[in-house]
């Protein structure tokens, strides 16, 4: 049974199995599918036989016991995207939608192009009032997806509320701040992280177009970095010997560029990274895709 075959089962079966149900989901023999060695490894025969179980328990609305027959499958295969899904569905049911956002991500994280699931993970940032993310989301989407234009109306409608969010956030700005502010420079590409290097040099992340703007105390501005490696760079932050990090948010790891220009990877596989803070030679990570505050110590690398 597909992800969306389950989705309809929970709207549209309202009967209970006849017969007595397993309380747990089991490793006891279930269902004779006539597999043998040559064809799937037992791994791929376990985790098929659990996420059968897993349907089987949904059907009966015993959700609880599908949540962990659909677990057990992905214990056994942990890239069963169909198992996350159903377990999100199941969470969507339930009303718990902190819990259904984390497997989505999950799936994401597996399947980059699973968009069904990045449609799920933006309607849930919607009603969070997350506006910005959404976008970010939807981004993402191609025209040739069979929800495309399900996925622009809701793209629209996020587009109008963050402008309205920006336009209450600029009216209740201070009268004084207001008379005060000035522009140092203009013309950036959606402007994120910002950071300021020993020689007084500012950086600035740009999301749009992929890029690290250098801007010196003569307010003349330079394309610092720009294209290689970075893919929607928010969050930057400058060590003490002006080594610059950057929260590449679309590619879920951190880059470090020297002073020089060099380009790497730093840290890999951190789920939507989003601020970056330095004190001590201790970096802070926000990380979004898994809801917590990540720490490293750069004292090992800087020596």
């Amino acid at each position: 049974m597909k992800k969306n075959l389950f989705l309809l089962s929970i709207i549209l079966f309202q009967m209970i199995f006849a017969g007595n149900l397993p309380a747990l989901c089991d490793d006891s023999d279930y269902y004779d599918y006539g597999y043998t060695e040559d064809v799937f490894n037992e791994n791929m025969q376990m985790a098929e036989k659990a996420y059968r179980q897993g349907v089987d328990m949904v059907n009966s609305h015993a959700y609880d016991t599908a949540i962990d027959c659909f677990n057990k499958a992905i214990s056994y295969n942990p890239e069963l995207t169909d198992a996350y899904y159903n377990i999100a569905a199941i969470y969507i049911e339930q009303k718990k939608y902190d819990e259904a956002y984390n497997i989505y991500l999950k799936i994401i994280k597996i399947n980059p192009y699973d968009y069904d699931s990045i449609l799920q993970a933006a309607k849930i940032s919607y009603n969070r009032k997350n506006y910005s993310l959404v976008l970010r989301y939807l981004k993402h989407i191609p025209d040739d997806y069979y929800n495309y234009e399900l996925a622009m109306q809701l793209k629209a409608d996020a587009q109008e509320m963050f402008n309205k969010q920006k336009g209450i956030i600029e009216r209740s700005k201070a009268t004084t701040a207001s008379e005060n502010k000035k522009v140092l420079i203009d013309k950036f590409s959606s402007p994120a992280g910002m950071a300021v290097d020993s020689d007084g040099n500012m950086y600035v992340a740009c999301y749009a177009d992929n890029s690290i703007v250098k801007i010196d105390k003569n307010k003349k501005r330079t394309n610092f970095v720009s294209g290689y490696l970075i893919e929607g760079p928010v969050g930057i932050a400058m060590d003490a010997y002006d080594n610059l990090y950057v929260a590449n948010f679309d590619a879920n790891n951190i880059l470090k560029i020297t002073k020089g220009g060099n380009v790497s990877v730093f840290m890999d596989k951190i789920s939507q990274p989003y601020f970056l803070y330095i004190k001590d030679d201790i970096l802070y990570v926000s990380e979004q895709g898994n809801d917590v505050v990540l720490t490293y110590d750069l004292s090992k690398y800087n020596r």
